[in-house]
């Protein structure tokens, strides 16, 4: 099946490419939604839909017009699909488990969104907004959560590596094809829209892009891994670095108990070494890398941070109803000097607090901050599984690129999709921990 599903979709992003260099008629071009739908439903299989609709929401942000049209149109056809799986299994009895704590947990949060539209400025686009949310936790945490039950936590995430895999190829084959496109002010941005989203991407899919290089010893996947190090380095994305490079740290150092203190002491090293290396051979080269005149003004955040404060210091409680953040500012006639493409917060923290208040935060980023400590800190009876490991650094990289971009809670992101599967894994781990159940017996 996993061969099907690269062949698919090669061909389908190979067409799409060629549609976009040849100019073809934008109504010929959006007939693609309609072939990837005529092929989830000739395969009829939750894997392929798993594979389509992360591979679909990543080329929602592509800079390519008739790429990103096409798939802005098809990405909530998928959650559709998904949603239908849904109430066939409720229909037809065939749900693999019953409502848990953090369902409710789920459905509250999802109704406060709805409900926000009550004192919405926009309450269409509120409205629009939760839906998205509600149809992203039916799709993962009711369908996604069934196929891992049925067929194992590895192949979900074997399935989204391969999206990731072909993104990377098209990235680098563009830069041969039309250079100009993948790189913005010297940064590579690949086929997404920004070098920052490429960043994220790299950030949270590193840890289990080593992991699979480690289960399998594939010297392929190895390739790829080393080709998203190269990725990041080119992005310049200062918070996706350091994400990637602390969620790597936890992910190498609790591997093996053994090398711990070898890691420690060689990891120390390394770090002196660069710090060396920064400050003498490399210094100009680091300075005009990392951006040195805008690390203080965090590229332009430190004037759009107080004027959040500002505006969340007048609705503190309960924000200002959900998925206006690019919006409010513009309501309010806030113009900002440094233009940090579109007009959101480049916070999720001040964001979600910004569109639903302190309790929308508490809601939204308290539970997630619980399960990572507790799958940290928390006493296992037998040993972690090295996926559950990559799982925890995926966690803690969403977290950190939390703090300087707004995309946690955002549907149509491209890396939120694959962000939640990872979470439900973490959860669906637990639950199987609680059931006394392997996740290789399920």
């Amino acid at each position: 099946m996993n061969r099907n599903v690269i062949i698919v979709a090669l061909i389908i992003s190979s067409i799409m490419v060629v549609a976009v260099l040849a100019n073809f008629a934008p109504l010929m071009f959006l007939s693609i939604p309609l072939i990837l739908i005529a092929v989830s439903s000739v395969f009829f299989s939750r894997g392929i839909l798993i594979f389509l609709t992360t591979l679909c929401l990543t080329l929602t942000q592509s800079p390519f017009r008739m790429i990103h049209l096409a798939a802005v149109q098809l990405r909530w056809v998928f959650f559709v699909l998904f949603a239908l799986h849904v109430f066939g299994d409720i229909f037809l009895g065939r749900t693999v488990r019953k409502i848990k704590g953090f369902d409710l947990l789920a459905f509250i949060f999802v109704v406060y969104t709805f409900l926000s539209a009550a004192y919405s400025p926009f309450p269409y686009l509120t409205l629009e907004r939760s839906t998205t949310v509600l149809v992203l936790y039916i799709s993962v945490f009711w369908i996604i959560w069934k196929y891992a039950y049925e067929q194992g936590p590895e192949k979900i995430i074997y399935l989204m590596l391969n999206v990731i895999k072909l993104i990377f190829i098209l990235s680098f084959l563009m830069v041969f094809i039309s250079p100009q496109r993948v790189f913005l002010s010297g940064r590579f941005q690949g086929i997404l829209q920004n070098p920052n989203s490429l960043g994220i991407t790299c950030a949270i899919f590193l840890p289990l892009m080593l992991w699979q290089f480690l289960e399998t010893k594939n010297k392929i996947t190895l390739f790829f891994f080393l080709l998203m190090l190269i990725s990041l380095f080119l992005t310049a994305s200062r918070n996706s670095i350091n994400a990637s490079v602390i969620a790597l740290g936890y992910f190498i150092y609790t591997r093996s108990m053994k090398k711990r203190p070898l890691i420690f002491f060689s990891s120390m090293s390394l770090i002196l070494i660069l710090v060396w290396f920064m400050q003498t051979l490399a210094r100009e080269f680091l300075h005009t890398y990392y951006r040195s005149g805008s690390i203080f003004s965090i590229g332009g955040r430190i004037e759009i941070w107080p004027m959040a404060l500002n505006l969340i210091a007048e609705k503190p409680i309960f924000g200002y109803g959900f998925g206006v953040e690019e919006k409010i500012l513009h309501l309010k006639n806030i113009i900002l000097r440094n233009q940090l493409g579109g007009a959101a917060v480049h916070n999720s923290y001040l964001g979600i607090i910004l569109q639903l208040g302190i309790v929308g935060f508490a809601i939204f980023f308290i539970p997630l901050f619980i399960l990572l400590l507790k799958e940290l800190f928390s006493k296992q009876d037998t040993p972690v599984l090295l996926l559950r490991h990559a799982l925890r650094a995926t966690l803690i990289a969403g977290l950190m690129c939390s703090i300087f971009e707004s995309w946690i809670y955002s549907v149509g992101n491209a890396q939120v999709f694959p962000f939640w599967i990872m979470v439900m894994l973490l959860v669906f781990y637990r639950y199987q921990d609680k059931e006394k159940v392997l996740p290789e017996d399920t």
